[in-house]
């Protein structure tokens, strides 16, 4: 069934003419970034290394310190500022939902028994669920550090709109690269500051390119302030202070074995003890297991021999099944569900970025059994096309629709991270493959058609000029326990920026590069 029709308007059409060939006026844009590219490169890698914008470098068997610049477009994107604003006032809502979500269990299993039933990874997540609600849950405070993402919907010729960002997904789970989005927009801010002022090929083309006066002066509020770095740890410290904050505790960062992007998570580690005087403790979910010390009757869960307590738990591990190579860290995962240690996210938060929810909410009656009718109107007008498939859908109808026309539509499983996806025809054939049983594993997604831009990527010390398109996160921090409310606040935005052409989006996987918006009126 569809769960949320295409807005009015903007029919979904392929974006075939746009992709066969670029328009004059991003002709244009490309001529004039040429002149950019190679002036500014040096400047613009010295200044992303030394501010933090690194990856460990994939071999450090010869020195452990090697580092190489974290992928990141030397410009940020062109992008309407109303667009921006509307979006940045969704956030409070995103995270009454998303909390308003995890505490109706009925309903989020309810609503996730063809996808438990299909896929094994949402199975096990819910039996963990159920297990810590069935003992009694320790803790009703959850700290949420959401990212909701979209893209911006702006087909060309006969199907043309009004460009209007329609949601992607909404990540509840190790909401990654907020330190390298507020370090891009330092960059970016350097460098139009810097550098578009003169004389110079470069200056003039960086003037041409964004609207600039002759000085090159930055219109007010042309790029937005990014809080991400001061957000997000506060949430982190607030979290730890409704804990209670006693003596000899602090936080734990579950973590990957070998993070390359370390960088990322160090900035928040960095400003929690900086600002806040909070310590932070990595662990990976195994080393959990074999160190972790539960009080039975307390629910306190210490490590290092007992002289660090956790008061919040900030998974940036745990939301993939690569993250659970054995048992140990399933085990491992359950000992901290079943602490009294304030869980970012909760094992239910984490249930409710899944996929399937994602598309139940957009069914009719459903975001209204949670929120206000104001409320759920402004959320909906972000809603992309939506359908569920397998046990208990009726999706003969939407599966023909694939099959006759498959560049409208993706295809996906209950997966975080990049590479999950199949786009188009890769779809067609998938859902081919798929019993009715397997596909109740997957959602089907209107595609979303933004508007490709010239770009300069990026990556390993190199620079490329090519048409790319964007995906646009905005974090949303929140704290509470059901009855009372602590923190809800946007937190900031990450702009990631691919080829055109490339359906995945992930940074870390290698599809994309770190940008940040531009705001035109």
């Amino acid at each position: 069934l569809r769960a949320q029709p295409v807005h009015p308007g903007c029919t979904q059409r392929a974006h075939s003419t746009a992709a066969a060939s670029m328009e004059p006026a991003a002709k244009r844009a490309t001529t004039a970034l040429s002149r950019v590219k190679d002036d500014l490169l040096e400047p613009m890698l010295h200044y992303a290394m030394m501010h933090g914008l690194v990856y460990a470098d994939k071999d450090l068997q010869k020195d452990p310190s090697h580092a190489t610049q974290c992928p990141v477009a030397m410009l940020p994107g062109k992008l309407p500022a109303n667009a921006f604003n509307d979006v940045v006032e969704l956030s409070p809502l995103w995270n009454k939902l998303v909390d308003a979500v995890a505490r109706d269990l009925d309903w989020l299993y309810k609503t996730l028994e063809a996808a438990t039933a299909a896929d094994p990874f949402t199975r096990r997540l819910v039996e963990v669920c159920r297990e810590v609600q069935s003992e009694g849950l320790r803790q009703q405070v959850y700290l949420g550090i959401h990212r909701s993402d979209y893209m911006l919907h702006e087909p060309s010729g006969k199907d043309a709109c009004s460009p209007r960002f329609l949601q992607v997904e909404l990540n509840t789970i190790a909401s990654s690269m907020a330190a390298h989005a507020a370090n891009a927009t330092g960059l970016h801010r350097f460098i139009l500051s810097r550098y578009a002022q003169g004389s110079g090929q470069a200056a003039q083309a960086l003037r041409e390119h964004f609207g600039l006066g002759a000085q090159g002066e930055l219109p007010a509020g042309s790029l937005p302030e990014n809080p991400t770095l001061r957000q997000i740890p506060a949430a982190l410290a607030r979290a730890h202070a409704v804990y209670g904050a006693p003596r000899g505790s602090g936080i734990l960062f579950v973590v990957q074995a070998a993070e390359r992007n370390y960088a990322d998570q160090r900035w928040l580690e960095f400003e929690l003890w900086e600002q806040h005087k909070v310590p932070v403790i990595r662990k990976t979910l195994a080393e959990v297991l074999s160190e972790g010390i539960l009080d039975v009757a307390t629910g306190r869960l210490t490590l290092d021999g007992g002289s660090f307590e956790v008061s919040v738990v900030y998974f940036r591990a745990g939301y993939s099944p690569d993250d659970y190579p054995s048992e140990a860290e399933w085990k491992g995962r359950l000992l901290l569900e079943r602490s009294l240690a304030v869980k970012c996210p909760s094992i239910a938060y984490q249930l409710v970025g899944a996929k399937k929810v994602q598309q139940a909410l957009a069914g009719p009656g459903a975001v209204e059994r949670f929120l206000a009718a104001g409320e759920s109107r402004q959320l909906r007008a972000s809603f992309a096309g939506l359908w569920g498939l397998g046990p208990g859908e009726d999706d003969a109808e939407i599966i023909s629709q694939v099959m006759a026309d498959p560049a409208l539509y993706v295809l996906k499983p209950q997966r975080e991270g990049g590479g999950n996806n199949f786009y188009g025809q890769d779809a067609a054939d998938k859902l081919r493959e798929l019993s009715k049983e397997d596909r109740g594993a997957y959602i089907l997604m209107q595609r979303i058609l933004p508007r490709p831009q010239a770009a300069i990527l990026t990556r390993e010390g190199r620079a490329q000029i090519a048409e790319g398109v964007s995906e646009y996160g905005f974090y949303s921090v929140f704290v509470g326990d059901g009855k009372k409310v602590h923190i809800s606040e946007h937190a900031g935005h990450l702009v990631r920026t691919k080829m055109e052409g490339v359906d995945e989006g992930g940074v870390a996987a290698g599809y994309a590069v770190i940008s940040s918006p531009f705001l035109a009126s």
